[in-house]
């Protein structure tokens, strides 16, 4: 016995799946390099919920541009880590229909509902649901460090050269010229 799908549940199934999967994003926030509009949707869902406007720092993550520091980031990555960090995204975007809280793409769940999400990747016992998490909040806590007022609101010194090497560096070329 074959059971048939009737056409018009079969059209409405695909039509659901294909807007659940790429459609209802809103327009880029940038002119990335490598990010398409779905994936700076992500990073700034994920930014505004590690880093929410009016937390204990003032500035929220998509106020630091998360969305052009992640995008550079990954478009400085090798090829392949590259596509990882893409299937990252695609992982947290997607990743409620599968493990819950509810069946709902993480860039349209509410503010509380992301930090549900993140907490349940966060303390999972599956072992990749930790690493995707782990993952994200380390990429996107550089980036929040790095901005300057960022820097400026923790009362920090930006220095990309704290060992002073890059004097050291100086110091040996200016003394080998000079000896030449």
């Amino acid at each position: 016995m074959i059971f048939a799908i009737p056409p018009l549940l079969f059209a409405g199934a695909t039509y659901a799946l294909v807007r659940g999967l790429f459609l209802d994003y809103p327009k880029a926030s940038i002119d990335g390099e490598l990010l398409s509009r779905k994936e700076q949707a992500i990073v700034a869902a994920c930014a505004d919920a590690f880093f929410p406007p009016g937390g204990p720092i003032p500035i929220s993550g998509t106020e630091a541009d998360l969305v052009a520091y992640f995008d550079a980031y990954a478009a400085r990555l090798p090829m392949g880590q590259g596509v990882l960090v893409r299937l990252l995204l695609w992982f947290i975007e997607h990743g409620p229909w599968v493990f819950g809280p509810r069946p709902k793409r993480f860039t349209k769940m509410s503010h509380a509902e992301r930090l549900r999400v993140l907490a349940s990747m966060q303390k999972s016992p599956i072992y990749f649901r930790r690493i995707a998490f782990l993952s994200m909040r380390t990429m996107l806590t550089m980036g929040y460090l790095a901005h300057p007022e960022v820097c400026r609101a923790m009362h920090l010194v930006h220095d990309p050269d704290p060992f002073r090497l890059g004097e050291r560096e100086a110091r040996e070329t200016h003394s080998s010229t000079e000896l030449s």
